[in-house]
């Protein structure tokens, strides 16, 4: 009986919940559901990680073009370019200049997008010139384009004008379709006396006669000056040396 009893023990002991053989079901689904609840929160950690990636990129993504803009229209006002003590008589001229209401950009680049971008990027290179104190480097100049003044006066494309300052009589349309320069007539018209007389960009009849030498156009002074000359002689950079002592 008590052998019995024994084997009884040993049976009940083996079968129990700790035995190797067989692990209850409970166990089981407890085992399934913390590996399903550890899947669980790694695909929520890597949601936040992506919301948290996305709202970061487009912050910092909203603020740079935020910064570009205003860069962009910033460099474009005069008063960026009066920061250089260089540039303050010009934008001082031009302040009193009929061509006060355009900024620099609308003359000094050329039309569209990569006008725009070229002009920034020539801007940038003369910013870094002041900044490394390098003053000889002349690859920037402050040319306007004929396309930039015609934004605003195409219109002189249209038969003839007649100066009413000097009574002179022209074809913008024939000049500028024989390679002629918005510059080469009308530099002082921005910035007034900061262009002086005698420099390379002054206007004078010199530049009239560089085509008007009886090769190219006639020199026919009837042609342009229709109501007569303003004065008894137009001025010429040969004048203009004798008239300042140069002989």
């Amino acid at each position: 009986m008590s052998l019995f009893r024994r084997k009884r023990r040993v049976q009940d002991v083996g079968s129990g919940p700790g035995s190797s053989d067989e692990a209850p079901a409970g166990a089981a689904e407890d085992v399934g559901g913390a590996e399903g609840a550890s899947s669980g929160e790694i695909a929520g950690r890597r949601r936040r990680y992506i919301v948290v990636s996305a709202g970061m990129l487009s912050f910092v993504g909203g603020g740079l073009l935020l910064m570009s803009v205003f860069s962009f229209w910033w460099t474009s006002q005069p008063s960026f370019c009066n920061r250089c003590h260089v540039m303050n008589e010009y934008v001082a001229a031009w302040e009193r200049s009929p061509h006060k209401d355009a900024n620099c950009e609308t003359c000094h680049t050329a039309p569209g997008f990569f006008g725009f971008v070229g002009g920034k990027i020539a801007g940038l290179q003369v910013v870094a010139n002041f900044v490394r104190g390098d003053f000889t480097d002349d690859s920037f100049n402050a040319a306007v384009p004929n396309a930039s003044c015609l934004r605003c006066h195409e219109e002189i494309l249209e038969g003839t004008y007649t100066s009413p300052e000097t009574g002179v009589t022209v074809s913008h349309y024939h000049i500028m379709d024989n390679g002629g320069k918005c510059m080469n007539c009308h530099s002082t018209v921005a910035h007034l006396e900061t262009v002086p007389i005698g420099s390379a960009t002054f206007p004078t009849m010199d530049t009239c006669m560089k085509c008007h030498n009886g090769d190219l156009a006639p020199t026919d002074c009837a042609i342009c000056h229709r109501e007569g000359p303003p004065g008894p002689v137009p001025p010429t950079e040969v004048d203009d040396e004798i008239a300042a002592g140069g002989g």
